[in-house]
């Protein structure tokens, strides 16, 4: 660790001129990187058609990143002695770790915020935001440089952030893996990166060190593992989902949206979920119907033809499994095969006269048909 920074002095003179113009002048850079970040933000998606080529670019990208925190910048490698061409490179490689932060965050963010459920009842996007903070930190040139980079253990959680991030998003895109085994990769890669990162290889490979970093790796993989479905499975998108009844169409894909039916209308149940993800999808889907809660039925839906860009899937809810008092409120969830959350709809069951069960006197519940499971939104996973 570097030796701590002097408190200033109280009664030194105040800043000059020329130092207090070139303070504006990085907050003047901090707006423009903020401004570029957002040009990258909706740009973002375009740019994973050519997945391939930017895994490459990010491949060399974070190498060069790692060897610079690790090695050039940081209060650990600054020497009290040091010349103009030492500090130099220390403010070019500065600049262009600032750089590799901001595009990455930015081009994770609208990723991971197509990809979450923004819903009261699910809590899988919670990433986007931490990813956009992390963004726009990385754009505030004097806080990144004087706070950030001072402090190698908060330089190496946000590089530990980005590279969990990265490796979940590209490793679907790049070698085709599906979401829950690229999930494991980048929790198994992230904590011996930010090892070696945080500490010298001699640290991380002593006995403390290595025992230290597979409790962290295990740890991690543990609470991906069971927390997965907090996680969205980018960069899979489900932009539309519904839920219709009655005879299906000739041409219908997706089934008419319905938010309320009555409960003599339950007929033809069934529920649609529109899906898209650069390069195709990696996974198929499991729907989870629930009735108040409970769980009623998983199924695996079926692909359906459609034109346009993405892939349909369609399940029926089997009519026996219909309980004998089925208004209420009835949700279908779509997960992942491995059990991340990708989606859900909710929609109201009434009385055959149209009445809210809310608005409706109140009657003896007289049973709860084939409830299997548990039943919250965000509840378990979906069955192999």
């Amino acid at each position: 660790m570097g030796k701590p920074e002097p408190a200033p002095d109280p009664g030194a003179p105040p800043p000059s001129r020329l130092k207090r113009i070139i303070a504006k002048l990085w907050w003047f850079h901090s707006f423009f990187a903020l401004f570029f970040g957002v040009g990258v933000m909706l740009f973002a998606r375009a740019g994973l058609a050519h997945a391939d080529k930017l895994m490459m670019a990010l491949f060399v990208s974070w190498t060069l990143l790692f060897v610079a925190l690790r090695f050039i910048v940081g209060p650990a490698n600054r020497k009290e002695q040091e010349g103009i061409a030492r500090k130099g490179v220390r403010t070019v490689t500065n600049y262009i770790i600032k750089q590799f932060y901001q595009q990455m965050f930015f081009f994770l963010t609208p990723l991971y915020a197509s990809s979450a459920t923004w819903s009261l009842s699910s809590w899988n996007w919670w990433l986007a935001p931490v990813l956009l903070i992390c963004a726009v930190v990385s754009t505030m040139d004097l806080v990144f440089d004087h706070f950030i980079m001072e402090r190698r253990w908060l330089a190496s959680a946000m590089y530990g952030i980005a590279m969990f991030s990265l490796l979940n998003v590209l490793l679907p895109l790049v070698a085709g893996l599906d979401h829950e085994t690229s999930l494991v990769i980048a929790a198994a890669a992230t904590p011996l990166s930010v090892a070696l990162l945080t500490y010298s290889v001699k640290q991380v490979l002593a006995p403390q060190g290595a025992i230290l970093t597979v409790f962290s790796t295990a740890g991690l993989l543990a609470l991906v593992w069971y927390g997965k479905v907090f996680i969205p499975p980018a960069p899979l998108a489900m932009p539309e989902i519904a839920v219709g009844h009655g005879s299906m169409g000739s041409y219908e894909c997706m089934p008419g949206s319905k938010h309320e039916m009555r409960s003599t209308q339950l007929d033809g149940l069934r529920c649609g979920s529109l899906l898209r993800e650069p390069g195709g999808l990696k996974e198929t889907v499991v729907h989870v119907w629930k009735h108040r809660g409970h769980e009623l039925a998983r199924i695996t839906p079926l692909r359906v033809r459609c034109d346009g860009d993405g892939v349909v899937f369609r399940s029926e809810f089997p009519q026996a499994l219909i309980p004998k008092e089925p208004t209420g409120m009835w949700s279908c969830t779509t997960y992942t095969r491995g059990g991340q959350l990708v989606g859900v709809r909710k929609f109201e069951v009434l009385t055959k006269t149209g009445e809210s069960v809310d608005d409706a006197p109140e009657t003896p519940a007289t049973g709860s048909g084939s409830a299997t499971g548990s039943g919250s939104a965000t509840g378990s996973g979906a069955a192999r």
